[in-house]
């Protein structure tokens, strides 16, 4: 007899196959000052018998993350799962990979290396290629970065590389959701027949113009995973792992992220982990905190402590991040009460009531750009400019 847990997993009927895309956040400069400052409390405790009070390493958080990938492929034979990193200057599908076992076309379009071939969801999770992969990609990763870094550190550009670093001190979290986003809508189409199963056809096939403004309008995504479920189509979501500060020229990149997603009823959960080392170190996410709002997510801020160390972080990313959309109103998990909404401005990161708006790309800035706009490059008009390029004094409400 097989034991009722295998049967279970087996029987993909149970419940519709989800397809779940991890964004992790491997900014160098955050990692490594987090590690450094983990080595050092760890042997001032060592000295004392006592065991480690993080702040989790990168490796601690792709060990957590492996954990999740393995028990979301057990909830379902047919989920599939994409894993996406994210440096301060690049982004990239770490899993899985182009070429080779198990690579982005044969998990797209079913069969492969997993074992299950001519599958109509793609194929079963490799555990063991997932393991390699995840590591490989974010070792690719973070030595391109750290190149990066070492040839900006020999170049003599002066002061015009430092401000561009400033800039980019976050992970490109606004690139990965735009990655995401694609591929999730590609492995929509392959397993819907060529078609995008994020649109609503059944609306156009109405006779009068109530479809029209319905598909204009949209559906919530209670109801457009409930029609997925029913025609077992993935029911798509994205994971943002975040450890650095957010990005502040991002904004507006995000949030066309989140109005997408919305449209498409995809699900965005987020994940902050704080280092705790400071006072003045980033407790939470305003921004991953504005996206989950959006997309009807989950939003959980990691305690920092013994909750990040020594499995810890596994059992939280699991208790929180692993349950479907579908059960989660059956659940207590943790709900936004206040989120931080204020405008900030894309330079400082600083809330503001007055500002400074770029008249091309809408940015906020706190003083007034002195050459350009630091979001999209326009040329800034020197005095009080009505029109053309430049920036104009508003009040934000």
């Amino acid at each position: 007899t097989q034991h009722p847990i295998i049967i279970s997993a087996m029987d993909s009927s149970s419940s519709p196959p989800n397809l779940l895309t991890i964004i992790l956040d491997i900014t160098t400069f955050t990692w490594t000052h987090r590690s450094l400052a983990r080595t050092a409390k760890d042997k001032a405790l060592a000295a004392k018998n006592k065991s480690s009070a993080g702040p989790a390493t990168l490796d601690d958080v792709i060990t957590s993350v492996l954990a999740l990938g393995v028990s979301f492929s057990c909830l379902n034979r047919d989920n599939v799962l994409v894993v996406i990193a994210a440096s301060e200057e690049e982004v990239s599908v770490i899993y899985p990979r182009k070429g080779g076992d198990g690579n982005m076309e044969e998990v797209v379009m079913g069969g492969g290396g997993g074992g299950n071939t001519g599958g109509e969801c793609g194929e079963r999770v490799d555990l063991g290629l997932l393991n390699d992969y995840v590591r490989l990609g974010v070792a690719e990763l973070v030595n391109r970065s750290a190149e990066r870094a070492e040839k900006r550190a020999s170049s003599s550009e002066g002061a015009t590389s430092t401000q561009s670093t400033s800039q980019k001190k976050g992970a490109a979290i606004a690139s990965a959701l735009s990655l995401a986003l694609c591929s999730i809508n590609r492995f929509m189409v392959a397993s819907h027949a060529g078609v995008s199963a994020l649109a609503n056809t059944s609306l156009l096939q109405r006779n009068d113009d109530e479809g029209i403004l319905a598909l204009m309008g949209g559906v919530s995504s209670a109801s457009k995973q409930a029609q997925n479920a029913q025609k077992g189509i993935l029911s798509p979501r994205a994971l943002i792992i975040q450890a650095s500060p957010d990005r502040t020229s991002d904004y507006n990149a995000l949030m066309n992220c989140a109005f997408a997603a919305n449209k498409s009823s995809v699900v965005i959960d987020g994940c902050f982990i704080p280092s705790g080392l400071t006072k003045n170190d980033a407790k939470a996410s305003p921004y991953l905190q504005q996206l989950v709002d959006q997309t009807n997510g989950v939003y959980l801020s990691v305690p920092s402590g013994a909750a990040q160390v020594g499995g810890a972080l596994s059992e939280v990313l699991m208790s929180v991040f692993l349950p479907p959309p579908s059960v989660r109103g059956e659940m207590n998990l943790p709900k936004l009460h206040n989120v931080d909404f204020r405008a900030r401005c894309f330079e400082t990161g600083e809330s503001i009531d007055v500002a400074q708006i770029c008249n091309q790309c809408l940015s906020i800035f706190k003083e007034r750009p002195k050459e350009v706009c630091l979001t999209c490059g326009a040329s800034v008009r020197k005095g009080k400019a009505s029109s053309g390029s430049g920036t104009k004094k508003m009040k934000l409400k």
